[in-house]
């Protein structure tokens, strides 16, 4: 396989057939202007020490050698060597909650952008690990299927905001049943689902879900972003300004709280451990560090390719063309020794006598 490291440098190679063009149009009229003076016949007789042939020779050596050296200035890389990466590590599920309340801004800039940035903090430092995202409010839905392609998972946990769920409310048990099909690799021993959420659920079914995951062998965390003493709900109009708070029937504003209590019963059921959200976001950290020691499952060998430069191929013959151009003389019958000659002396310097 063979790619360039520089392709913007091709580009150069468009001035080979304008070279070519100007080469031909610039013979045509030496031609015509010649023949205004002398006929065919007579002009091959005046002209006969300059061969045409050798006058092309070196205009197609200059054209090969500048496209030799923008190919090899391109940087071309030829993949010949393979390297062996053994991928290991555990599963983990983030399972975000997405409901309006999770714009409150008990926590700045917002409950919602607070997590996304522990979460992308938490997603630099995997090696190896599998990661999945969840996303819930009303109901819940696989936002990214478990992979290691981190700069894919960072990009779909921008996007994260509540629009993305039409039904709003926090339907725990529903975010906890999508976590395990998320898991689709029941062998995988080490698997961990983490719900950030403020907890605002009013089913009660999660905790019994949360226990039934346990027995499949998934440990299940919650980190609650929020404070017990809550906070308004912020709303935005149409075009995106803020619009106040959201009030219920009566008019009062609604206050949403982080329910601890709720938080901390799905965590017991799940083998696992609860955590309150604080503006430094050390909490998914402080989670790593507890699953760090569980079993590693080996995903399987890949294959990456190590591009090797191999631009000296190209580079070496250029030169060497444009060396046997710069000797190469457009009159017949001429020795290249004497041409190399002739042409040196053109560089030494002048004796003057007085």
């Amino acid at each position: 396989m063979i790619r360039f490291e520089h392709v913007w440098i091709l580009w150069l190679l468009l001035l080979v057939p304008a070279w070519i063009a100007v080469l031909a149009f610039t013979y045509k009229r030496r031609r015509q202007a010649a023949a205004r003076f002398v006929s065919e016949p007579l002009l091959e007789r005046v002209a006969r020490t300059i061969s045409s042939g050798r006058a092309r020779a070196k205009n197609v050596l200059w054209i090969i050698a500048w496209t030799l050296l923008v190919c090899g200035a391109a940087g071309p890389q030829v993949g010949t060597r393979l390297e062996e990466v053994k991928r290991e590590g555990i599963d983990v599920v983030l399972a975000v909650d997405l409901s309006n309340s999770m714009m409150c801004q008990d926590l700045t800039p917002s409950r919602l952008e607070n997590a996304k940035q522990e979460m992308l903090t938490f997603v630099n430092g995997l090696k190896g690990d599998r990661i999945g995202i969840v996303a819930f409010a009303g109901t819940a839905f696989i936002h990214c299927p478990l992979t290691t392609d981190y700069g894919a998972v960072k990009l779909l946990l921008r996007v994260l905001k509540p629009d993305l769920v039409q039904e709003q409310g926090t339907a725990l048990a529903d975010a906890i049943e999508s976590a395990r099909k998320a898991f689709n690799t029941p062998e995988v021993k080490s698997r961990v689902l983490v719900i950030i959420t403020d907890g605002e659920d009013h089913e009660e079914q999660a905790v019994d879900v949360a226990r039934k995951a346990a027995e499949e062998g998934i440990r299940v965390y919650t980190i609650g972003m929020g404070t017990p003493q809550g906070a308004p709900i912020p709303v935005k109009d149409k075009k995106g300004a803020d619009a106040g708070f959201k009030r219920d029937k009566s008019g009062a504003v609604i206050v949403t709280r982080l329910n601890d209590i709720l938080l901390e019963k799905i965590a017991e059921a799940g083998n696992g451990q609860y955590l309150r959200g604080t503006q430094s976001g050390q909490e998914l950290a402080a989670i790593w560090n507890d699953i760090s020691t569980m079993e590693k499952k080996e995903y399987g060998k890949k294959q990456f390719t190590s591009f090797e430069n191999r631009f000296q191929y190209l580079v070496l013959p250029a030169l060497l063309l444009l060396f046997g151009e710069f000797f190469l003389s457009e009159r017949k019958g001429h020795f290249w020794i004497s041409d190399i000659i002739n042409r040196l002396k053109r560089f030494m310097p002048v004796r003057r006598t007085f």
